[in-house]
């Protein structure tokens, strides 16, 4: 998919993190805007070869530089996009299963059913971290909670409301990848503009 890159207006950072909180009441953004908040979290600014191929550097921690954790952008018709920070495009998703995509979808409205955005699901590659750490779970769990919490400040950098919903979302990646996927839910936030409560 051909996304616009959006350029969030210019704030100071101490200004911006005090201001953010999670926004419960959220009316639909435009895509873009939705996608440019996980471009600008997730872009890799270096991609590694020879012995660092597969590590990358870019504003979100992750051990080793693996950056495990992918997000996927699902709009209320169940639309889905994914970006791909090795190319640093955004990538339409065929669901394999729309039916457990719209349960998944249901599930997120019944947690936050004031929150008409773009539902972010956050997967993990669990073969990634095991390529170097012997017991990598705790470090996949962190990285994602990074990856939330970056979300979080680039929304309200982009003057948008973010708001996780405390669920994994392995349903997310079981309807949107093949059967023998290695693949695991690590957490659901939805992203928008605010409404009034």
């Amino acid at each position: 998919m051909n996304l616009p890159r959006l350029i969030a207006p210019t704030r100071n950072f101490l200004d911006l993190l005090r201001s953010r909180r999670s926004t419960r009441a959220l009316e639909l953004a435009p895509l873009p805007e939705a996608a440019a908040v996980v471009r600008e979290a997730l872009e890799a600014d270096f991609l590694g070869s020879g012995s660092h191929l597969g590590r990358k550097r870019k504003r979100v921690i992750s051990a080793g530089a693996l950056h495990p954790v992918k997000c996927v952008v699902i709009d209320p018709d169940g639309l889905a996009i994914t970006y791909d920070d090795d190319t640093d495009q955004f990538l339409a998703i065929k669901p394999r299963n729309p039916d457990l995509l719209a349960a998944a979808m249901t599930k997120c409205a019944a947690v936050l059913p004031s929150a008409h955005g773009h539902v972010i699901s956050l997967l993990a590659d669990v073969r990634a971290p095991s390529t170097v750490y012997t017991n990598p779970d705790s470090l996949l769990w962190r990285d994602a909670g990074a990856v939330l919490q970056t979300l979080a400040l680039v929304s309200e950098a982009f003057d948008l409301g973010f708001c996780p919903l405390g669920i994994l979302g392995q349903e997310f990646a079981d309807a949107l990848l093949p059967v023998d996927h290695q693949f695991l839910g690590v957490g659901v936030a939805v992203i928008g503009r605010s409404a009034s409560e």
